[in-house]
């Protein structure tokens, strides 16, 4: 009887889809042995099963470096998750033996969603489950896709835009409009809402990291605004001393500003045109153990009744 491809996958092992990703981490046969603290040879060998098994070559070996092949590429993410996947599933079952308790989910995190998520949801999560840990990553946007992507995490609430992978499920939660905080003096103060024009020639500040700077530079191309973002910062406090300094207008989603209680900075709602951007719960496909199945539905329900 034809045996399907599928049901060949078995004879690889954990370990030789580890001695892959390490080899397309490091590009470099010796390097890779030696983390790995195996002979050249049975690295080799390794790799040759895996190419056998899963039908074709996926790396190129010069003498001086290792490059992977189209199908290398391919495969490398889908390696990296189940090795991840893995490694996480043999601490839990770690912890479970020597210390009790019921494994841990893994929820990364974008820094601006922390106010629709504390303290309701570990509070959920800890009367529902208490035996389970739960642990958060601050992640950037960019940096939570390929979490998921890689199995590092289990769940994410982060924002929707066209880079964030098709290979994920996303689960909308709420519209998180874009806003700008100025200095109480400044003249585009005294309007609760601004439209985008009148920041035309004023020093623009914006995060360096994430998709705040993508969706903002999409926004001016597509309307033909001129913003001039001279300033971009990596956190939150430089960003408003920037605004107290009279330096700077900063244009952020609306979330940041939550806890701002600053009397010498106000936010003023942009428009015309209104953008905002989509706050979801993300996850991979793939189905996860029973426990944090139900994890996940009470996160979504909280999160969505926030």
């Amino acid at each position: 009887m034809m045996t399907e491809p599928w049901q060949r996958l078995p004879a690889l092992s954990l370990r030789q889809l580890q001695y892959f990703v390490t080899l397309a981490e490091l590009r470099h046969f010796t390097d890779t042995a030696s983390r790995l603290a195996i002979s050249q040879p049975a690295l080799s060998s390794a790799l040759r099963q895996i190419e056998t098994v899963l039908g074709g070559k996926l790396v190129n070996r010069t003498a001086s470096a290792v490059t992977l092949t189209e199908l290398g590429n391919a495969i490398l993410p889908h390696a990296q998750r189940v090795v991840s996947v893995a490694q996480l599933a043999f601490e839990d079952m770690q912890r479970i033996v020597q210390a009790g308790g019921d494994g841990t989910v893994r929820i990364g995190l974008i820094p601006s969603v922390g106010s629709i998520l504390f303290p309701q949801l570990p509070q959920a999560l800890a009367q529902a489950f208490p035996r389970l840990k739960v642990e958060f990553h601050d992640q950037t946007n960019d940096g939570l896709v390929a979490q998921l992507l890689k199995g590092q995490i289990d769940f994410g609430i982060g924002a929707l835009d066209n880079s964030v992978s098709d290979d994920l499920d996303v689960f909308p939660i709420q519209e998180d409009p874009f806003v700008a905080v100025v200095h109480r003096d400044d003249p585009l103060a005294a309007s609760a809402h601004l439209p985008w024009k009148q920041l035309a020639g004023r020093d623009i500040a914006v995060f360096t990291k994430g998709n705040i700077q993508r969706l903002v530079n999409a926004l001016a191309e597509s309307h033909r605004l001129s913003l001039r973002t001279r300033y971009q910062v990596d956190y939150i406090e430089t960003l408003y001393g920037l605004v107290r300094s009279r330096l700077a207008v900063a244009i952020l989603p609306q979330l940041y500003t939550t806890h701002l209680q600053d009397p010498q900075l106000k936010v003023v709602h942009l428009q015309q045109p209104a953008l905002a951007r989509t706050v979801a719960l993300m996850r991979a496909p793939q189905a996860l153990p029973p426990l944090i199945e139900s994890c996940f539905a009470l996160m979504l329900e909280t999160l969505r009744a926030t």
